[in-house]
């Protein structure tokens, strides 16, 4: 089984516009509401795919209950716990000139409830499941709550992904995860200088893997394809050309896709295709619908995987 944990959950609200002017009635011509935050949007794109899992996040408020709301349309089995706190809303602008994005801080969260979280994920989770622990931590919450919940969930027998930026995924992976999936902006701010060719990145990615005890790294590129880099092997996927409406939730489809291929029994190079596939056809989406099946299924026809080493 896999499960998704979301500490941040959010509600995006896009809102399309012809273009903002200052001091002036700005029209919208529409709004689509979202359900959002890494975990689930990984949930969302494993529903879409065929598999199962359960996405376990902070919940609150009316923001929160119109988002399980919406989860329940999807068909998105979840998890919540319950706060007192309003979940956030992000606000998106889309206009001919492009996205503005407006992200909301999450509210303070009490410790009964963080302590909560591993209750609940001690009441669900088994040996050998596989868990993707993701996204931002609410305000005032330590990026040492990761820690602790990698470490835990590890002792368990548990497989699992981690994808976080900044001090957030340092402290992850103090906790020893078994695979993590920085972009490169959040991989060399991981390790502090700009990668000037493709050997050096490769080299430092495996030096992470035998700092931390990984088992690989998942390391997304954009337009210049994705690798998978673990001690003994690297595997490289080239990007496809597609038309793009919306980069939101790519790198989250990704991963959903390698993390569900993987916890089916796929190879490495056939969980990094899919996973190509996935990404790819999140960005042939407008806002945060993500990937659709019947995309990713016509994209495997063309993705290829090649091993470097």
């Amino acid at each position: 089984m896999v499960f998704t944990l979301t500490m941040n959950p959010c509600l995006d609200r896009y809102i399309y516009v012809d273009k903002l002017v200052v001091d002036d009635t700005i029209r919208a011509k529409k709004t689509i509401d979202y359900p959002a935050g890494k975990g689930i949007d990984v949930s969302r794109v494993i529903k879409e795919l065929g598999g199962v899992s359960v996405a376990i996040s902070l919940i609150g408020g009316d923001t929160g209950r119109k988002l399980e709301e919406m989860l329940d349309k999807e068909g998105v089995i979840y998890s919540s716990i319950r706060v007192p706190q309003e979940t956030r809303l992000n606000v998106i602008l889309e206009t001919k000139e492009g996205q503005y994005r407006i992200s909301m801080p999450g509210e303070r969260i009490g410790v009964k409830k963080l302590e909560s979280v591993l209750d609940v994920l001690h009441a669900l989770v088994r040996e050998n499941d596989t868990v993707v622990v993701s996204g931002s931590l609410p305000s005032g919450v330590s990026p040492d709550f990761y820690t602790g919940v990698v470490f835990t969930l590890k002792q368990w027998g548990v497989t699992v992904y981690f994808d976080a930026d900044g001090d957030k995924l340092l402290a992850g992976l103090i906790g020893q995860p078994d695979y993590i999936k920085p972009n490169l902006h959040e991989f060399q701010r991981l390790i502090d200088k700009e990668i000037s060719s493709v050997t050096e990145m490769i080299e430092k990615a495996k030096q992470i893997i035998s700092m931390y005890g990984l088992k690989g790294i998942l390391l997304t590129l954009g337009g210049k394809g994705a690798y998978y880099i673990s001690l003994d092997k690297t595997l490289y996927t080239v990007s496809v050309k597609v038309p793009v409406k919306s980069a939101v939730g790519a790198g989250d489809s990704f991963l959903a896709a390698f993390a569900l291929k993987k916890s089916e029994g796929a190879s490495d190079e056939e969980a990094l295709k899919w996973a190509n596939a996935a990404g790819a056809a999140a960005v042939m989406t407008p806002g945060t619908m993500l990937c659709r099946k019947e995309d990713v299924e016509e994209l495997l026809k063309v993705i290829t995987v090649d091993m470097l080493i």
